[in-house]
């Protein structure tokens, strides 16, 4: 339906379309797979010598003939002793599909196995794995948690495979995990997804899916926003990156005001440009930290200056020349790509006022629910008085 536009954006929308290198978008303290990792070692070093004996002991456990159960600790184990072998892999698959098929009312305790086993297949590395395990043991509601759906997407997208984030994020809309259609880092990473993709499909998803949380009032992260901004920027759409972008209250983050630049270049509105410029060039307190511009945006723009004064010779003109003058001789100008800005590794997810991140919030807590038992505190206040004689009735 969407015809690519020859206005390109340099580099920007080379490496949007022709990057090699893939990387995760959210960074491993985010995700909790540093977490996975610490708990992995403690595990390893209370076995000590003895992990090659368990891992046989469960291969005896989860074959056909075997009657013995499989309990919460041993898949647990299991989790966090596993190798990146066919044979190790294959074990945590009878593993979890035998445990799954247990009585569920024999389960007493309230550990969440989802978003745990997919730290476990991020962190050796297998998208393949875990999707195999989500598509089997999925079925049964064993990681319907966002978080986990968060991991997979997260490898998906490491791995380059777009269109399954797409197909994922799909999924979680049918089913609305934990109460919602609309879950914000899901979203984030569906639009980066389309974005990476480039395609005339994954363009008209991401734009129908921005059209659909905008009739249910629903605000995306501003990662979000310019990865849906940029796509459309990259398709030759500069009038709806403009409108994408105008949703966001503050417009003066690095991404969202060169995003901007550039669109307004390709409408040819540079009189648009000059307010975003003057914005960065005015220096308001000694402590301020300074505002910068990829050298490619600047590039464009002085490419749509050049193209411009052989048509007019306006006082707009001559004031953008000389603030591209000042923005080089301030060093405000950086050689780092706005494709890697855009890309960056989302470093927390944190929301709470202890600083701690979301996803990562279900490691080692049973879900997230054990770890909000233990960190309970009653808000009423008692007195540590003891009653005496006459309080007593």
């Amino acid at each position: 339906m969407f015809r690519k536009s020859l206005y390109t954006v340099g580099a920007f929308t080379k490496a949007c379309a022709a990057s090699a290198h893939y990387r995760s978008l959210y960074s491993a303290s985010a995700l909790g797979i540093e977490g996975y990792e610490a708990y992995r070692e403690k595990t390893r070093t209370q076995h000590l010598h003895n992990v090659d004996n368990f891992k046989r002991k469960m291969r005896d456990f989860v074959s056909g003939s075997s009657t013995n159960m499989i309990f919460t600790e041993d898949l647990k184990n299991i989790i966090h002793l596993i190798d990146n072998t066919p044979e190790d892999k294959q074990l945590l698959k009878d593993t979890v599909m035998r445990y799954n098929q247990q009585g569920k009312e024999l389960r007493f305790g309230n550990y969440v196995f989802g978003p745990v086993i997919m730290r476990a297949c991020h962190h050796l590395g297998d998208a393949d794995l875990a999707l195999d395990l989500f598509k089997t043991a999925g079925t049964d509601g064993f990681f319907d948690q966002l978080t986990s759906y968060q991991i997979l997407g997260d490898m998906l997208y490491e791995k380059g495979r777009y269109q399954e984030v797409r197909e994922l994020f799909d999924s979680i809309k049918s089913v609305q995990i934990q109460g919602g259609r609309f879950p914000k880092h899901c979203i984030t990473l569906t639009f980066a997804a389309c974005y990476k993709e480039n395609t005339a499909d994954s363009f008209q998803y991401a734009m129908d899916l921005w059209k659909e949380l905008n009739s249910v009032g629903h605000v995306p992260m501003r990662k979000a926003t310019a990865f849906a901004a940029a796509l459309a920027l990259a398709n030759g759409r500069p009038e709806i990156a403009v409108e994408i972008l105008g949703t966001i209250a503050k417009g003066n983050y690095v991404t969202v005001r060169q995003l901007k630049t550039l669109a307004l270049c390709a409408l040819n509105r540079l009189e648009d440009v000059v307010p975003i410029f003057r914005s960065v060039l005015e220096v308001k307190g000694p402590f301020e930290k300074q505002q910068t511009f990829c050298r490619e945006v600047i590039q464009k723009v002085q490419e749509t200056v050049a193209a411009a004064k052989a048509e007019s010779t306006s006082t707009t003109l001559q004031d953008l020349e000389r603030m591209l003058e000042f923005l080089e001789t301030n060093g405000q100008i950086v050689n780092e790509t706005l494709d890697s800005m855009l890309c960056s590794a989302i470093m927390s997810t944190a929301q709470r006022t202890d600083g701690h991140s979301n996803l990562a919030d279900s490691y080692n807590t049973r879900g997230g629910r054990m770890q909000q038992q233990r960190n309970f505190r009653p808000t009423k206040k008692y007195s540590q008085l003891r009653p005496g004689l006459s309080d007593m009735n």
